[in-house]
């Protein structure tokens, strides 16, 4: 179970300290961080002079304003890294729907990370991670929690090389961080807990929603069914029946305002016969782990590239080109990617189409996520 935090509500100009509401406890101001206090916040931050509004994105409503700011502050700090070289946002690029356009990622003294960055932009899509046992984080699915993953990642020699103890001892003197945590937990005394918090607080409030596919499709919600969506090119429509009958079983996730989610969250989908990267092999000694892979969601996929674990295709076509035809018979290979004679499927698009599913996929593509200025990077 999570600590359960107080937080200020800011109504009208009034800060109210939960639980009570008594008169006394009450501090009327105009102003959310006095004059002092935002020109110190402005020789280093470039921050709104009242929080922006992160609660509707958050599937935790009691996630105030305040703590995902200071969640916004932590994830493009370089301070979090043990050389100051990397920030999660380093590898988690806005631009790029908080994926990165390397095969493997470039943490401290410049090392590389041992798979390839999966995006962040719709974590809500998949609710609490810790209440479904088919749900995991990472490539080879070994944590259930983002509480874990982001432990793992921070503290992992190749990333960012720091226990959260370092990083808590690194951070609790500068001044922006006790502003920032005083109005988030009306402390200025930050410890790994809290610090977890605000990190979780602002990246379960990244969402992608304001895609064409969604804006065209919240109109046209029974269009899935193969009924041309109004709004969608004839090539969008031809890539998305495409989509629908061959690849929607495995990547609803992410997309389930319109498509049933399923309960497949992980497999093998037959990119080579013997993987150098076990996956979730590594830490599971079934046979049957061997080389099963995280799906990822599919959410702004147009501009995540490179693809796969290991970054191996570098361009949708590429993808699309594998599993026309290169499915390879690996003994994990996932029996929805199998023919009726128990052989690897071979769906052997046609060039017109390749490029419509291409260009639906496009469609995914969310501008608004992408240039979000409560998502982007204070330091700027």
């Amino acid at each position: 179970m999570k600590t359960s935090y107080l937080f200020p509500v800011i109504l009208f100009g009034a800060i109210c300290f939960l639980p009570s509401c008594e008169s006394d406890k009450v501090v009327t101001t105009t102003e959310y961080y006095s004059p002092a206090e935002y020109e110190l916040l402005s020789k280093t931050l470039n921050l709104p002079s009242t929080p922006f509004s992160y609660n509707q994105f958050t599937f935790e409503n009691n996630k105030a304003d305040a703590v995902a700011t200071l969640g916004r502050v932590l994830f493009y700090d370089k301070n979090l890294s043990s050389d100051n070289s990397v920030s999660c946002a380093s590898c988690h690029k806005q631009q790029l729907g908080f994926a990165d356009d390397r095969s493997f990622s470039k943490g401290i003294e410049n090392r590389s990370t041992a798979r390839n960055t999966l995006s962040l932009g719709a974590f809500r899509s998949f609710g609490d991670y810790s209440s479904d046992p088919q749900t995991s984080l990472f490539w080879d699915g070994r944590v259930k929690t983002l509480h874990d993953q982001m432990i793992q990642t921070i503290r992992n020699p190749n990333e960012m090389g720091l226990e959260m103890s370092d990083v808590v001892a690194k951070i609790k003197d500068l001044d922006y961080y006790k502003i920032l945590a005083q109005k988030a937990f009306f402390d200025e005394n930050l410890n790994e807990e809290l610090v977890l918090f605000a990190l979780e607080s602002f990246m379960t409030s990244i969402n992608s929603n304001h895609s064409k596919f969604d804006v065209i499709g919240s109109n046209n919600p029974m269009g899935m069914d193969g009924t041309p969506w109004p709004g969608f090119s004839d090539q969008e429509n031809l890539g998305k029946n495409i989509f629908i009958a061959n690849c929607m079983t495995c990547h609803s996730q992410g997309l389930n305002t319109f498509f049933s989610n399923t309960t497949l969250r992980s497999a093998n989908n037959g990119l080579e016969l013997n993987y150098a990267d076990k996956g979730e092999g590594d830490h599971n000694p079934s046979p049957e782990a061997i080389a099963i892979f995280k799906i990822p969601g599919l959410r702004n996929i147009a501009v995540t590239a490179p693809y796969m674990h290991d970054g191996r295709f570098a361009s949708l076509e590429a993808v699309v080109d594998f599993y026309s035809t290169g499915i390879q018979d690996h003994p994990n290979l996932n029996p929805l990617l199998k023919d009726a004679d128990g052989h690897p499927k071979k769906f052997n698009f046609t060039g017109a189409e390749k490029d419509a599913l291409v260009q639906f996929l496009n469609t995914l593509t969310d501008n608004t996520m992408r240039n979000e200025e409560k998502w982007s990077d204070p330091f700027l």
